[in-house]
């Protein structure tokens, strides 16, 4: 199920992302860091942000856990739509693309 916060969607698996993060003491940026940290990458004030969830990526994104807490943004800027991915402890961009 999908939720709508600020203008953008998040899924269920953000509450229990949390609830993980919490009980291994780990401090996850907030949405609107991650909209900000999308906006400074994409030289943008004027960031559409059509979709946010944040998710486990430990595969897709290995760090020698199994819990790797990423923030997907799906976007509009500049006339171009794009994905990214941000890291949701360290705030690292993990994934820029423009969807062509």
């Amino acid at each position: 199920m999908l939720g709508i916060f600020a203008g953008a969607a998040f899924a269920d698996d953000d509450y229990y992302i949390r609830e993980e993060a919490g009980r291994r003491n780990i401090h996850l940026i907030s949405i609107e860091q991650a909209r900000s940290i999308a906006s400074q990458r994409l030289h943008s004030n004027n960031v559409r942000f059509k979709e946010i969830e944040l998710d486990n990526e430990a595969d897709d994104y290995p760090n020698g856990t199994n819990f790797r807490p990423v923030y997907q943004i799906e976007c509009y800027a500049n006339g171009q739509e794009y994905d990214i991915d941000i890291d949701a402890v360290t705030g690292e961009v993990l994934k820029f693309k423009r969807d062509d």
